[in-house]
């Protein structure tokens, strides 16, 4: 009995000597001091990390302008002009295009993006004179756009974007893809087209037209259109909020424009 009290004694002097002899960096590293007054040595973050998001979908709201048109090229293929030599009227075609705005919601993952719009398409097309290609000179219609003439357009795109300036490589401060894609859309005819046709006395429509005649009728153009969407762009970031985008392509009419706004 003697012996195993002098044992157990002898051992808990020699371990109470090993730990107040042990070298400082043996002790536990819990951030704390020798007492727990005194402040952390080191910052919380490394004990416990800041969360950070998880979600991998992104939005932009923006607001985009538009400017299209037909070119006269190709309109050349079913309508005469000016440098007809046996154009009929003083006045040349008039010209077909417009000014679109509308809103775009998108909704972005990874590289991939869809687009979401509404838009007013306002016509820029003027009154005059169409004579199609056929062997008559005088028997085209004069048609007269009426005021606030245009299409109310919605639809959707997808478009692919490729990397080229990505925000990690600048801090976050700057990026540019290069977008492709395409879409549909419904656009709605706002307005009419009134038209003023060859008589059966050979009087051709713009001279009824020039003298004040009420007009025959409209077009038959139908008051619900498919939007077709082909599109290739450079958008830009500013930072994790701006965002700015140029672009062109095929909106059922060829165009180019810009888009700007926020993303979240």
């Amino acid at each position: 009995m003697y012996r195993a009290s002098l044992a157990l004694a002898w051992w808990l002097v020699a371990t109470m000597t090993t730990s107040a002899w042990a070298a400082p960096g043996d002790r536990l590293q819990d951030g704390y001091g020798e007492s727990p007054t005194k402040p952390l040595d080191f910052a919380f973050e490394h004990i416990t990390p800041t969360p950070k998001g998880t979600r991998t979908m992104e939005m932009e709201v923006n607001v985009r302008v538009r400017s299209m048109t037909v070119p006269r090229s190709i309109m050349d293929t079913w309508y005469r002009d000016h440098d007809d030599p046996e154009w009929a009227y003083v006045e040349g075609r008039p010209k077909v295009g417009g000014t679109a705005v509308g809103l775009e919601y998108v909704l972005k993952a990874n590289n991939q993006n869809g687009f979401f719009y509404v838009e007013y398409v306002d016509s820029a097309m003027k009154d005059g004179y169409w004579d199609d290609t056929d062997e008559s000179y005088i028997d085209g219609d004069y048609l007269r756009p009426s005021k606030g003439l245009g299409l109310i357009g919605l639809g959707a795109n997808y478009a692919y974007g490729a990397p080229l300036v990505k925000l990690d490589d600048t801090d976050g401060r700057f990026g540019m893809s290069f977008l492709f894609g395409g879409g549909l859309g419904l656009g709605i005819l706002a307005g009419r087209l009134d038209r003023w046709t060859y008589d059966d006395l050979g009087n051709p429509s713009y001279k009824q037209f020039l003298d004040g005649g009420e007009p025959d009728g409209t077009t038959g153009i139908p008051r619900v259109v498919p939007m077709v969407d082909v599109n290739a762009g450079v958008r830009f970031n500013f930072g994790d909020r701006a965002v700015f985008r140029v672009e062109g392509g095929l909106h059922t009419l060829l165009y180019w424009g810009v888009a700007g706004g926020v993303t979240f």
